[in-house]
């Protein structure tokens, strides 16, 4: 499965899109050779919010990498190095959204703590839902981070502070 990657204009970021592929994976748009420090997996089916992450992290002048999976069958062939997935990078952080096509959310959770290989890497899950149920069972499955996704802008642009401040703890280095 080919990849889009776009190199952000700040020239810190690079946006690995799996749903909507028309080039190679690897391919810059921009500045192939800019190094990154930090890759986050993002398991989300909504464009829009991994758009809006984007900026957050780059309000936040992180250089990363954002590697976007659109669907849960992605995600699971993602974790069990499948197919176009089989030589991924593991990522240093996994941001999963609750609500997806064909897997829940609770079921890559399953999925990643079941792989050795991502056993070290932290999983913040992110959803509309404000359900402290939720909360709780996702807890209980590893999860180091839960943020609710805010409909402002203001307040989405303070997602990129919460994930600075997770990417900084050792676990996450």
């Amino acid at each position: 499965m080919a990849g889009v990657t776009a190199s952000g204009a700040a020239h810190n970021c690079r946006i690995r899109n799996r749903g909507l592929a028309t080039w190679p994976v690897g391919v810059s748009l921009k500045h192939a050779s800019v190094v990154h420090d930090i890759r986050i997996l993002v398991i989300e089916d909504n464009g829009s919010d991994v758009f809006l992450l984007d900026r957050a992290l780059k309000k936040q002048d992180l250089r990363f990498e954002l590697v976007h999976l659109m669907s849960g069958g992605q995600a699971i062939a993602f974790i069990r190095r499948q197919g176009a997935y089989a030589e991924s990078a593991i990522p240093n952080l996994i941001l999963v959204d609750l609500n997806l096509s064909k897997y829940t959310g609770e079921d890559i959770l399953r999925e990643i703590r079941s792989a050795k290989h991502l056993g070290g890497v932290p999983v913040c899950v992110w959803s509309s839902s404000q359900s402290r149920k939720d909360e709780a069972v996702l807890k209980n499955l590893g999860v180091s981070q839960f943020i609710t996704k805010p409909s402002g802008l203001d307040q989405f642009m303070e997602i990129g502070k919460t994930i600075k401040d997770l990417l900084a703890t050792p676990q996450a280095a």
